[in-house]
């Protein structure tokens, strides 16, 4: 039987999750609203602040092959654009060709723009580990990019199809909510609200967020060391980092931030290495001894192409412990739902992070 704090750790993840969160949309705010109702109605002050960034968003997209048309999401940040073209592997000759190219180990980014240079005047990404596109970002004024299932990726290979990706360039309006326990100089413990377009995002990253609300429940009453507990939930994320990126230009007395970014897989993991390099020895020395007095496993391993909210406060020269999952096959897909979120891996987090927030200053 689960816990009371179990079930509604699961309420607020299922009420996050019914809604596309990409930033400035009407999904995002009513989950802002109902975050804000949860935190009055636990009596725990909070404190919003808000930015504007200029992206160029997904509006619609479809592929042509035989007169047949398929569906294509286009990336954040690919242009408007139409090409026809044969689709050909990325790994053969792409010069005026579309390129099929996987999601793997590379960074979309990366890989568009190698394709760019190779000559290639679109890609097309797909997943061969399930059966769902993959939402991504690549630079601005990078080639027409789409994403497909796996499927329509082999059906389409060696044919002439036509590409169109329909995207718009818009302002964005962001909002940060922050609400603190305790006096004196600050631990983060941050979670980003949104999501990429298209996907729900359950683990990643409502079940993050819902995680934050009930540890800041869970704590108001009892904590009392000498360290300010900064609860901040982050938006813009998925679109580059920008909540975060936002807040730390002002950023003072800051040493330490729990970044909690997809957990609720099965694979939990503490990635001490992303695409940034290093992350706080400090900070995981002291979460490593924690685990080991629990008696509780939690992998450390690298996420080579791993970007989250404590990136931004890495390079203030913040001590970091980034909190995921490892490998998380469901990523940016339409797989991210309520139903696959592994609710013991979630009670573990609660339990573990609660304690550890109780005893860091004695760690």
């Amino acid at each position: 039987m689960r816990s009371e704090t179990t079930e509604e750790l699961r309420e607020i993840t299922e009420f996050l999750s019914e809604h596309v969160r990409t930033c400035s949309s009407p999904g995002i705010r009513a989950c802002r609203k109902f975050i804000k109702d949860f935190l009055k109605k636990n009596k725990l002050n909070f404190l919003t602040e808000t930015f504007e960034v200029e992206k160029t968003v997904p509006v619609d997209g479809y592929i042509v092959v035989n007169r047949t048309q398929l569906e294509a999401y286009p990336f954040v940040g690919s242009p408007w654009g139409e090409r026809e073209a044969d689709a050909v592997h990325e790994k053969d000759d792409v010069r005026g060709k579309i390129a099929l190219a996987k999601v793997n180990g590379r960074r979309e980014a990366d890989k568009v723009r190698e394709l760019k240079e190779r000559g290639a005047v679109g890609v097309i990404f797909y997943m061969e580990e399930l059966h769902s596109p993959f939402i991504g970002n690549i630079e601005e004024g990078s080639l027409p990019t789409v994403s497909v299932d796996r499927d329509t990726a082999k059906a389409i290979v060696g044919k002439r199809i036509k590409l169109v990706s329909k995207t718009k360039k818009v302002k964005l309006r962001g909002e940060n909510i922050l609400f603190d326990l305790g006096k004196g100089p600050f631990i983060y413990i941050t979670a980003h609200l949104d999501t990429k377009p298209f996907v729900r995002g359950a683990i990643d990253n409502a079940v993050g967020v819902a995680l934050l609300l009930m540890l800041a429940k869970k704590l108001k009453d009892s904590y009392l060391y000498p360290y300010r507990l900064r609860f901040m939930i982050t938006d813009c994320e998925e679109m580059g980092l920008e909540g975060a990126k936002h807040h730390v230009k002002n950023l003072k007395h800051a040493y330490y931030v729990v970044n909690i970014d997809s957990v609720g897989w099965k694979n939990p993991a503490v990635i001490y290495k992303d695409a940034e390099g290093y992350n706080g020895e400090q900070i995981m020395e002291k979460f490593y001894k924690h685990l080991n007095d629990l008696k509780i496993h939690i992998p450390f391993r690298e996420g080579k192409r791993g970007r989250s909210d404590h990136i931004p406060f890495k390079r203030k020269g913040v001590q970091a412990l980034f909190l995921s999952s490892n490998p998380f096959t469901l990523r940016h897909t339409f797989y991210d739902i309520p139903e696959a979120v592994d609710w013991d891996v979630v009670e573990m987090w609660f339990e573990v992070l609660t304690s550890f927030l109780r005893r860091f200053p004695k760690l």
